[in-house]
Parts: C-alpha cells; sequence; structure tokens
C-alpha cells in the first residue's frame, strides 16, 4: 500500500495556514486592582510573557476612574480583592464585547458572578498551578485565535495541545466505523494525523520548517503500520471489523497525538533523534580486533 504523497502535500499546504493562524494578532487587556493578592499578579505576570512579536499584553490599573477598553482586546483579565467599583468595572468591560475573566483569592469578593457565560467568567484559587490551567481553558473556549495563543503563552499548550489530540482521535475513531471502502480510510486519517502533527507543531511554537515535511512522512509510516494491525485484527474478527477499525484508528491517533506532544515539548527534533541513533549504534557495535603479525 503506497503512502498517499498527495495526501501528505496537501496537509503540508495545510500546515502554511496553520502557521497563519499561529501568526494572528493576538490582544489581551489585564486589569489590576490595587487590593489583588501578590500571588495571582506574580502567577499572571510570570505566565502572560509573549513569544512572539504578533501578541500583546496591556496593563492597566483599574480604580474608580472608568475603564476604556481598546476595540481590539481579544480577553480582560481582572486582577481583583474585591472593591466597591470591580462590579461597575467589569460591566464595561462586557458591555465593550471583551470576554472577561476575574480572578481572586476567593469567590466572596467577587459576588456579583454566580456562574460562568460566554462573556464573563470567575476563577478563584491560592493554587497557582490551578489557577493557570483554568485560565488556560477559559480563555480557549472563548477564541477563535487558539492556535496564536497557545504559540505565544506556553502554559496555554497543554490544553490546547489536548484538543487537538483528542479531535483528531474522534475523528479517526468515526472515520473507522462508517468507511466502509476498503483502504479508503487511510488516506482520511492519515490526512487527520498529519494535519494534527502540523497543528501541534504550532502550539508549541516550532514553526512550520523542512522537519515537518521529515515529521509529517512518519507519521504517514505510522498510520500505514496502524492500517495493517486493523487489517490483521479484523480477518480474525469479521463480524466487529467496524468496531475494531474504530478502536484502532482512534487509539493509535490518539497515542501518536500523545507521542508528538513530548517531542514537541521536550523540544526535540529530527537531527537530534538521528544523532542519538548513530551514537547508540557507535556505543552498540563490536570493537575491532587488531591482527597480530
Amino acid at each position: 500500500m503506497r503512502i498517499p504523497v498527495d495526501k501528505v502535500a496537501e496537509a503540508l499546504r495545510m500546515g502554511v495556514e496553520r502557521t497563519r493562524d499561529a501568526d494572528e494578532q493576538v490582544r489581551i487587556g489585564v486589569y489590576v486592582e490595587p487590593g489583588a493578592a501578590p500571588a495571582i499578579i506574580g502567577a499572571v505576570r510570570g505566565a502572560l510573557v509573549p513569544q512572539r512579536t504578533n501578541a500583546l499584553v496591556r496593563v492597566e490599573r483599574l480604580g474608580a476612574h472608568p475603564v476604556v477598553p481598546k476595540a481590539d482586546t481579544d480577553v480582560a483579565l481582572v486582577l481583583t480583592g474585591g472593591s466597591v467599583h470591580l462590579q461597575a468595572q467589569v460591566q464595561r468591560l462586557v458591555v465593550a464585547g471583551i470576554p472577561t475573566v476575574c480572578l481572586s483569592q476567593s469567590s466572596v469578593e467577587v459576588p456579583f458572578i454566580k456562574t460562568d457565560t460566554p462573556m464573563l467568567g470567575l476563577i478563584s484559587s491560592t493554587n497557582k498551578t490551578y489557577l493557570l490551567e483554568t485560565l488556560a481553558r477559559w480563555i480557549l473556549d472563548r477564541t477563535d485565535k487558539q492556535l496564536a495563543f497557545a504559540a505565544n503563552f506556553p502554559f496555554m499548550r497543554i490544553a490546547q495541545a489536548h484538543r487537538l489530540v483528542s479531535s483528531a482521535a474522534l475523528r479517526n475513531a468515526a472515520t473507522g466505523a462508517l468507511v466502509f471502502v476498503p483502504g479508503s480510510n487511510y488516506p482520511v486519517m492519515t490526512l487527520a494525523q498529519i494535519q494534527m502533527q502540523l497543528s501541534l507543531a504550532e502550539t508549541y511554537g516550532r514553526g512550520l520548517k523542512v522537519e515537518r515535511a521529515y515529521e509529517a512522512a512518519a507519521v504517514a509510516l505510522a498510520g500505514l503500520a496502524l492500517r495493517g494491525a486493523a487489517r490483521l485484527v479484523c480477518r480474525r474478527t469479521p463480524h466487529i471489523s467496524f468496531l475494531v477499525k474504530a478502536l484502532i484508528g482512534g487509539a493509535g491517533t490518539y497515542a501518536m497525538g500523545r507521542a508528538l506532544m513530548a517531542y514537541y515539548d521536550q523540544g526535540m527534533s529530527v537531527s537530534d533523534l538521528l544523532a542519538r541513533a548513530r551514537a547508540r549504534t557507535r556505543r552498540t557495535s563490536p570493537l575491532p580486533v587488531s591482527e597480530s603479525y
């Protein structure tokens, strides 16, 4: 079975689109009240350091003076300790059409927010990890610039990567279960896997480089191996072949995605892997036997 080169080329063209998505302009407004907890201020300050030039974080003091948000703001973060001006200021942000989330140590400090809505939310915690993980999901749920946000702010990358991997796995599980023409599901699944790989590369800030082509080829070969495994199992269980294909397509894609997440997260590259393989080969190769005369 040949590797669908046309599908690989199509996916690489889509990689250019992924790069454009990652390069979209991102604007975050951060409004800090005088009574905001230093721990929350420190956590947000450390997390909102853009990795690219297409992101901008605007920081303003929030007090009694009416806030005037910029029209291009994608999301607004309000770091609060609970003040008499808070509700009116948050209302101005929401009325301006900006998804706004309040960050506080306790929900008691923001009593007017009872539940999260598409435009307004509350994250209250003294735990930095929980605070940032929840904030990452909150922002990604309320923007169509997920790749740009994740590429710029590393604390959002795991959440975005899990979304990409889960989506691709579900798509390929459905393809395996519903496509009945023999051989036709492999190109479709491979395209979804390569799209996932390219999107993950952008999520982790790796960009569209020559190495992405090598990685796409490796993904296609892994997909071919999954197809071979599915065929072998389906011959032995013909009555539930649709279920087998769905499980192997979905689980295989998920495992592939998790491996790519680790690969990109650790900053690895194809050249690094080849260098390690060569070093391992040199260590395991037998030493030459010297001849005596």
